[in-house]
C-alpha cells in the first residue's frame, strides 16, 4: 500500500529533513545508524556501541515475545532504518517495515537497505505514522523516540492498534516527565519547555499517561525498564553546551535548528539530572480490539 507523502508544512518533516545528516554525523553512532540516546551499559565501550544498545533491548523483548523468530516488525519513525536493519540480521525471517515523515530519511533508508542486502526485507514508506496505514499486520511495532513527536496519544495508540495483530507487542523506547508539568517548579518547568520547543516534543508527558493512553485502545503494559542511569551525563560537549546556551538565549537563536538542539539537549541534561526527565522501555500486548 503507498503511503501518501506528508504536507510539505509539516514541522517534524522540516526538522528531519534538515537534520538528520548532522545527527548522524556527530552522534557517533556509526553502523548503528541510530538518532537516538546513547546507552551505556555493561560492557558498552564505544559511542556506536551505546547508539545501538537500545536495538540489542529491542531484540531481546522480540526474541523473548516471539521465540519462532519471523516475527512482522513495524517501526514507527524509523529514522534512516536503523532499528529494522539490526532486527532484520537478528531475525533473519523477519519481514520489515519503516514509516517515517521525513522525504531524505526515507531516501537514506532505502539507499542503506540497498547497500546492505536488505532491500527485499526492509520497506520503508513516507508518511505519519499518527494518521496512516502501512497496510501491515505487525506481530511487533517498536517506537523508539517518536512517540514524544506525537500531536496526539490517541492517535498515535489508535494507529499502533489497527496495525497490531491481537497479542502483538508494542515497544515504546523514549523520554518521559516524572510528574505532570502543573505540579513543578518555575525552573522544572523551564527545563521541560526547552526540551520541548528544542526537540520538537509535544507529546512528551509522563509514562502514566502513556500507559492509561494505551490500556484504552487495548493495549496491556507487561514491562516498564527505567533506563535513565545508562546515560552519560557532563560529557565534555555536553558542559561546553551549557556554557554556550546563556549567549544563545541572549541572542534569541533558539529557532535555528542547531541551536534549539543545544538548548533542547541541555534541558534534557538538566531534566535528568534534577529527576524531572526519565528515559524508558515500555512493553505493551495487544489484548483487544478497539
Amino acid at each position: 500500500m503507498r503511503v501518501p507523502r506528508p504536507a510539505r508544512g509539516s514541522r517534524i518533516a522540516r526538522y528531519y529533513d534538515s537534520n538528520t545528516a548532522r545527527f548522524l554525523l556527530v552522534g557517533g553512532s556509526g553502523r548503528s545508524h541510530a538518532l537516538h540516546r546513547q546507552l551505556w551499559a555493561e560492557g558498552v565501550t564505544s559511542t556506536e556501541g551505546a547508539s545501538g544498545h537500545i536495538h540489542r533491548l529491542i531484540e531481546e523483548a522480540v526474541r523473548h515475545g516471539h521465540p519462532a523468530g519471523a516475527p512482522v516488525i513495524l517501526d514507527m519513525g524509523c529514522g534512516v532504518g536503523g532499528t529494522l536493519f539490526h532486527l532484520a540480521r537478528a531475525f533473519p525471517r523477519a519481514s520489515l517495515t519503516g514509516i517515517t515523515i521525513s522525504p531524505k530519511q526515507r531516501g537514506m533508508a532505502g539507499r542503506l537497505a540497498a547497500g546492505k542486502g536488505l532491500g527485499d526485507r526492509c520497506r520503508f514508506v513516507l508518511g505519519d505514522f499518527e494518521r496512516e496505514d502501512t497496510g501491515v499486520a505487525a506481530d511487533v511495532v517498536v517506537a523508539v523516540e517518536s512517540f514524544a513527536h506525537s500531536t496526539s496519544r490517541r492517535a498515535f495508540f489508535r494507529s499502533a492498534a489497527r496495525q497490531l495483530t491481537r497479542g502483538g507487542m508494542l515497544l515504546i523506547a523514549d523520554d518521559f516527565l516524572t510528574a505532570d508539568p502543573e505540579s513543578l517548579g518555575v525552573r522544572a518547568r523551564r527545563h521541560i519547555g526547552e526540551f520541548r520547543a528544542g526537540w520538537h516534543l509535544p507529546g512528551l508527558g509522563t509514562a502514566n499517561a502513556c500507559i492509561r493512553a494505551g490500556s484504552r485502545h487495548g493495549l496491556r503494559l507487561e514491562d516498564d525498564a527505567d533506563l535513565t542511569g545508562l546515560i552519560r551525563l557532563g560529557r565534555p560537549r555536553d558542559r561546553a553546551v551549557a556554557l554556550l546556551c546563556p549567549l544563545i538565549r541572549m541572542l534569541r537563536l533558539g529557532n535555528v535548528p542547531v541551536f534549539g538542539n543545544m538548548i533542547g539537549g541541555n534541558a534534557l541534561q538538566n531534566g535528568i539530572r534534577e529527576g524531572i526527565l526519565t528515559y524508558r522501555l515500555l512493553r505493551f500486548r495487544r489484548v483487544a480490539r478497539t
